[in-house]
């Protein structure tokens, strides 16, 4: 008997999600809680178990593929014996938080569906499954806008939030203009044909490496580009004395404390926004309601690499640590990360962001804020650097820090302001140590 098993609610207010893994082949024979497949949304990246015990007859998605909450995933040969009941809500086991985006990743494209080289995607028939974010999706909802009627300009005519916008308000997305036709060349002698170019010679490296965008990795992807395309960013460099901080870091060590400089800059950003003329960068922006939510408390995401990707752990509650259980925090952070462990309430509720590239930091870069925050801080390499000091030159321990701020919350000169009182007290560690609780 052929049972469909169909994608269950993985989540309240989840109606889709993306198949990023088959765990079985067609023809495989699965028990019980076997697993079938890996799906990934905006709250969890779970693997999903077998109801039945039998065999796999048909698998109806493929990875990368966006599945409706209710569709019939794969269809299994029933074996004699198999429990009649079908799950009724999502499986409990190896559920691990996704980092928290505004959009989905979109369903990869159908090469039937979508020509070579087309700029704009026609409009979706009824039949067709539109491609688009789930946010996107939302979007058009909450504007009465029907979404199978929109032109999508995105990538493989996946239809975008702008999209959706320009329906909602009436304006036509530009086409792309008709490329002027080369006048007529005047006649001419004829010419010699050209000597035939020989073709070039094998380099023995083997073929090139296609591979998909998928999971994690699109997820980035959709909210980096989301960033850059709505949030105006600029960018304040500092160059930051370390030298006393690393002294007293030697001076923690000796007594039992090992500690990176993660922890001290930290606690500085903490203090810094949480003076008054700060509390618009420790903040939440929301342009669809158009509100800014200045927060009370400093929760710092910390941008994390790992094997599937950039993520975001928070830090709850910065500004009322001390160091030392600072320390401990990110130390058991970087575990569970490095294991793919990452509980589910550590990866929202952010309030400002930190990432750094550590010993590979370059000298700057400018890094995207992780919306709706309205600044990330960029930590870059520590070096040893000449510096004038007085009428002397003198070795110090140097870096440059980089902040990109929102310039529709944050002025300028706020911006400005705010990095400066970050270097104040870094490079003076008594003014940390009055507030290290």
């Amino acid at each position: 008997m052929a049972f469909e098993f169909k994608l269950p609610d993985i989540g309240e207010g989840v109606v889709e999600g993306e198949l990023t893994k088959w765990l079985v082949d067609e023809g495989a024979d699965v028990a019980e809680d076997t697993p079938l497949f890996e799906v990934l949304t905006d709250k969890v990246s779970a693997v999903i178990p077998s109801p039945r015990r039998g065999r796999v007859s048909k698998r109806h998605f493929g990875e990368g593929d966006v599945v409706p909450v209710g569709a019939v995933v794969l269809t299994i040969e029933e074996a004699s014996g198999s429990s009649a009941a079908a799950p009724a809500a999502a499986p409990a086991g190896n559920a691990q938080a996704a980092p928290e985006a505004n959009v989905h990743a979109a369903p990869k494209a159908s090469p039937a569906a979508v020509p070579a080289m087309e700029p704009v995607a026609p409009l979706a028939q009824a039949s067709e499954r539109v491609r688009a974010a789930p946010a996107t999706r939302k979007l058009a909802r909450s504007l009465g806008v029907d979404i199978t009627r929109v032109a999508g300009t995105g990538d493989h005519g996946r239809v975008t939030q702008e999209d959706v916008s320009r329906a909602h308000t009436g304006v036509a997305a530009a086409a792309p203009a008709p490329r002027p036709s080369a006048p007529a060349p005047a006649a001419a002698a004829p010419r010699a044909p050209a000597a035939p170019t020989p073709p070039l010679a094998p380099t023995g490296l083997g073929a090139d490496e296609v591979q998909k965008l998928l999971g994690l990795r699109r997820k980035i992807s959709d909210r980096m580009r989301h960033s850059r395309d709505t949030a105006a960013h600029f960018t304040y460099v500092e160059e930051v004395d370390f030298t006393a901080i690393s002294v007293l870091k030697d001076q923690l060590r000796d007594a039992g404390l090992r500690t990176t400089y993660l922890p001290f800059v930290m606690k500085a950003v903490a203090i810094a926004l949480q003076r008054a003329e700060f509390h618009n960068i420790n903040a939440h922006v929301d342009y669809q309601a158009g509100t800014l939510t200045k927060k009370a408390g400093v929760h710092l995401g910390i941008a994390t690499a790992t094997d599937a990707g950039l993520l975001v752990p928070v830090v709850l509650d910065v500004h009322g640590k001390s160091l030392r259980t600072l320390v401990g925090e990110l130390a058991a952070m970087a575990d569970a990360a490095r294991a793919n462990a990452l509980p589910v309430a550590s990866l929202s509720g952010s309030t400002f962001t930190i990432t750094s590239l550590g010993k590979a930091g370059g000298m700057f870069a400018t890094p995207i804020i992780n919306q709706p925050e309205v600044a990330i801080l960029g930590l870059h390499k520590i070096e040893k650097r000449p510096v004038v000091v007085g009428d002397a030159i003198v070795i110090r321990e140097r870096m440059y820090m980089s902040c990109s701020f929102d310039h529709r919350i944050i002025d300028g000169h706020i911006g400005a302001a705010f990095v400066q009182a970050v270097r104040e007290l870094l490079e003076a560690p008594a003014l940390l140590l009055a507030d290290l609780r």
